[in-house]
């Protein structure tokens, strides 16, 4: 039997609060700008940070416009933006995504549904090793990053 609201409120009491689930967004977000560097790919043409209108030539990625208040966990992570969009074959498709990790899921969709160019190690990492989904046996790249992570 699960335990009353009530209960879990008076025992976990930040579960509850926005604070908590913005470090829970942070945390996804480092993670998921993070696996790409360390697989060797290359980021520039998907993690687009810009409030310029130049990714007419991006086949597929995610643009973030900061607000300028914008907290990053280093010079060159910004954990909120201000917008965040999804680009598909140089157009934005989708406006106004709550945040980073949304985006990533979103992209992730439309990359299977629309048989989409997208960036083959870390989305091979997101669906084998995250989700458990598709082949067991991993390419070595792939499978060294899994016995790093679960070391």
């Amino acid at each position: 039997m699960e335990p009353p609201i009530k209960t879990m409120l008076e025992r976990w009491p930040a579960l509850f609060t926005e604070r908590e689930e913005t470090e829970v967004i942070i945390r996804r977000t480092v993670v998921l700008r993070g696996i790409p560097v360390l697989l060797g790919e290359n980021l520039s043409e998907f993690f687009k940070e810009s409030d310029k209108n130049n990714f007419e030539h991006i086949p597929v990625g995610i643009l973030t416009v900061s607000d300028g208040d914008s907290p990053h966990c280093s010079s060159v992570i910004p954990v909120h933006s201000g917008s965040t969009f999804i680009i598909i074959e140089g157009g934005i498709v989708m406006d106004d995504v709550r945040d980073l990790p949304l985006a990533v899921c979103l992209v992730f969709g439309l990359s299977y549904a629309l048989h989409l160019d997208y960036m083959k190690n870390t989305f091979n990492f997101i669906q084998q090793v995250t989700l458990d989904l598709g082949s067991k046996s991993l390419n070595p790249k792939l499978q060294t990053l899994k016995n790093q992570l679960f070391a």
